[in-house]
C-alpha cells in the first residue's frame, strides 16, 4: 500500500497548520523574551498571547499557566509536597489511581513511602469507596487522576472525585493532557487545583506542556531553578516559538471541539461495529463514557506486539497502548489494574483517531484487521491442533 492510513492520534498527532504558521513566525524573531528591548518585547508578545489561549481554553488566569517542556515535566511540578489552597494544610502525601501514567506514577518529588494507590474498577474509573478509605487514613493528601485514560479512553468522574477530596482537606491534580482537545472541560467543570496540557496531543509541537492551577494555590516548588522565568516557576528561556505553536493549536481545537467530537464518535462506532464481527472481540471500557475517538480491544489468544506489526505491515498505524511503554513486551498496567489476567493485559491493541480520519481510513483498518483476525485464528488453530 503506498498510502498509510494513521490511528495513533493518542501518542501524536500532525502539526496542524496553525501551529506551524505561529512557530515559523516565532522562528523569525531573535530576541530573548526576557530582555526589555524591542526584540525581547516582541518574543514576550507572541508567549503571552500563547499563555493567554491556554488560559481561555481551561478557564484560568494567564497568570497561573506555567509553560514546560512536555506533559511529563508538567506533572512531575505538579506533584509536590507542602502544596496547599487558601487556608488549607498543606499536602504531605500522594495518592494515584492506578492507570495512571507512568510520569504520573513515578510521584514526582513526593517519598515512596508517602505515595498510594488507588483502585479502579473492571472498567477502569476510579473505585470511589476506595479512594474515600484511602483520604481517611492520614492527612492531607494531593490526589492525581487523569481526566482521560490514554489506553482505554475511560473518562474519570474528576467532578464528583474532587468534590470528595476537597472534602477531606486535600489537592485534586488532573492529567487532563489527553482529553484536551477531544472533549470539552475547564477548571470550574473539573473543580481541579492544578491541570497539566501537552501540546502534541492537539496538533502543536513536540516537547511543550503547562501546568495550569487553580485560583489560590500555593506552594509550587520549581523543578528547575536558576532565573526568574514563568514567574519564578520553571527556570530557563521560554521556547518560544514550541509555546506560540501550543498557542495556536489549543485555539484551532477549541474552535472546532463540539463538531470534531461529534464526528469522531461516529467514526469510532463505526470502526468497534466492524471490529465486532470478529467473535469473542473485547472492547474495553464499553460500558463507561469514553473518549470519542479512541478504541481498546483484544481477542482470545492474541499478543498486542503481533497485531500491532500485522496493522502496520497492511499499512495501518495504531498501537499497543502508551507511545510511553511501546516496544516493551509486557502486559498493560492499565488493563493489569483493572483486573484482567495478564494474557488478556498483553493483547490490548488501541485504535485513536483524529480530525483529519475519514471513513475511508476506518474501512482500511477494518479491512486490515479482517486479514488479519484470520491470519490469527489460522495460527490459533495450528497451535491447538
Amino acid at each position: 500500500m503506498t498510502d498509510r492510513v494513521y490511528l495513533d492520534w493518542n501518542a501524536t498527532t500532525p502539526l496542524r497548520p496553525e501551529a506551524k504558521a505561529a512557530m515559523v513566525a516565532a522562528w523569525e524573531l531573535s530576541g530573548n523574551p526576557s530582555s526589555v528591548h524591542s526584540e525581547g518585547r516582541k518574543a514576550r508578545r507572541l508567549l503571552e498571547d500563547a499563555r493567554a489561549a491556554m488560559a481561555q481554553a481551561v478557564g484560568a488566569r494567564s497568570q497561573d499557566v506555567v509553560f514546560s517542556s512536555g506533559g511529563t515535566e508538567a506533572n512531575a511540578l505538579a506533584l509536590t509536597p507542602g502544596l496547599r489552597r487558601g487556608t488549607s494544610a498543606p499536602v504531605t502525601r500522594l495518592l494515584v489511581s492506578a492507570v495512571e501514567h507512568a510520569s504520573v506514577l513515578a510521584g514526582g518529588r513526593f517519598t515512596a513511602d508517602a505515595i498510594g494507590t488507588i483502585n479502579v474498577t473492571r472498567a477502569g474509573v476510579v473505585d470511589l469507596g476506595h479512594l474515600r478509605a484511602l483520604l481517611a487514613d492520614g492527612p492531607p493528601a494531593l490526589v492525581s487522576v487523569m481526566l482521560a485514560n490514554n489506553e482505554t479512553g475511560a473518562i474519570q468522574p474528576v467532578a464528583e472525585i474532587a468534590g470528595i477530596v476537597h472534602a477531606a482537606g486535600g489537592l485534586l491534580h488532573i492529567d487532563a493532557i489527553q482529553a484536551f482537545g477531544k472533549i470539552p472541560f475547564d477548571l470550574g467543570t473539573t473543580q481541579a487545583d492544578l491541570l497539566t496540557l501537552s501540546a502534541h496531543k492537539i496538533g502543536g509541537p513536540k516537547g511543550v506542556g503547562a501546568l495550569v492551577l487553580a485560583e489560590g494555590v500555593e506552594g509550587l516548588e520549581a523543578l528547575l531553578r536558576g532565573g526568574g522565568q514563568e514567574l519564578g516557576r520553571r527556570a530557563g528561556t521560554e521556547n518560544v516559538a514550541g509555546i506560540s505553536g501550543f498557542g495556536a493549536a489549543a485555539k484551532a481545537a477549541m474552535a472546532v471541539l463540539k463538531a470534531d467530537a461529534a464526528r469522531m464518535r461516529g467514526l469510532r462506532d463505526r470502526l468497534e461495529h466492524g471490529l465486532r464481527q470478529t467473535p469473542g472481540l473485547l472492547v474495553f471500557s464499553d460500558e463507561v463514557k469514553r473518549l470519542p475517538n479512541t478504541v481498546l480491544f483484544t481477542t482470545p489468544g492474541m499478543k498486542a506486539e503481533t497485531a500491532v506489526i500485522g496493522f502496520d505491515l497492511n499499512g495501518v498505524a495504531v498501537s499497543s497502548g502508551s507511545a510511553c511503554s511501546s516496544g516493551k513486551v509486557q502486559p498493560s498496567h492499565v488493563l493489569e489494574a483493572m483486573g484482567y489476567h495478564q494474557e488478556l493485559a498483553q493483547g490490548g491493541v488501541r485504535l485513536s483517531l483524529g480530525w483529519s480520519t475519514t471513513e475511508t481510513d476506518v474501512d482500511l483498518a477494518l479491512k486490515a484487521w479482517l486479514k488479519l483476525a484470520d491470519t490469527l485464528v489460522k495460527g490459533e488453530r495450528r497451535n491447538t491442533a
